[in-house]
């Protein structure tokens, strides 16, 4: 409740106001459209949702959240949105021009307030922000065979990411939903068509026994069959540490109407 109240008043401040350029700027071009059509919530729901699933290869896992990782000094959620934005850039390379604009989902627990503690809360407390990702001069087919232009991706995209307003993106929903200046404002500009969550690492059999996934449900949680679909592409990555090494799942949801 208190972190509640807390984000209420950090969403009118002038600290958090101020980011509204740069999130104007950020979501004021459309780019193609990336399905055959508009979403229309009344037949896109999660009950129609296609889905599938790609285990990568351990030592393949091991070196993008190793080696790589450390060498562009960023993290594997980066290294994860170049690949997508490589990846739709093949896909649709008419989208080049103005960037890929993707929802980010975070786990929302920013410790933005000085003197507050997020450490023993439970919940979800899911962040969304977006990102406009270009790929620059980075040459995809070159990307693709593995060359040199996959490090100028994921640098070029890196330091995009890295570019957040606020540096924790978490002003975006603030100044979105809970301020009722801007939130009309940022309401009127076009929205992502893709989305992205890094639900993060996780330890096979984890001998505490204290927590274990639900098994109705995956890491990411489940939702309303009749809830409508807010992406026309989601894409997902979970790792789990496993006795061979870790395991990187790569997963992708669309409608299927």
């Amino acid at each position: 409740r208190r972190w509640s109240q807390l984000l209420a008043e950090e969403a009118v401040s002038e600290r958090r106001g101020a980011e509204l350029d740069a999130w104007t700027r950020v979501l004021a071009t459309p780019g193609p459209l990336l399905g055959r059509r508009p979403l229309d919530p009344a037949r896109d729901t999660v009950a129609v949702l296609r889905r599938g699933e790609w285990r990568v290869p351990v030592e393949v896992a091991e070196t993008l959240m190793t080696r790589t990782a450390a060498a562009f000094h960023c993290g594997v959620h980066e290294v994860l949105l170049a690949a997508l934005a490589g990846a739709v850039g093949v896909w649709r390379p008419e989208q080049a021009g103005t960037g890929l604009l993707v929802d980010v989902e975070g786990h929302g627990r920013e410790a933005t307030v000085e003197g507050v503690d997020l450490s023993r809360t439970v919940g979800w407390f899911t962040s969304v922000h977006p990102v406009r990702l270009a790929t620059g001069g980075a040459d995809l087919g070159e990307v693709l065979a593995g060359g040199a232009a996959a490090g100028v991706l994921l640098k070029t995209v890196k330091e995009q990411v890295q570019a957040v307003p606020g540096s924790d993106g978490l002003g975006y929903g603030l100044l979105r939903h809970l301020n009722p200046a801007t939130g009309p404002i940022l309401a009127r500009l076009p929205v992502p068509q893709v989305g992205f969550n890094y639900l993060g690492r996780f330890t096979e059999g984890d001998s505490s026994g204290a927590w274990e996934p639900a098994a109705e449900a995956g890491p990411g949680g489940a939702a309303d069959p009749e809830a409508p679909v807010l992406h026309l592409l989601d894409a997902g990555a979970v790792v789990r540490d496993t006795s061979e090494g870790p395991e990187l799942t790569i997963s992708l949801a669309w409608p299927g109407t």
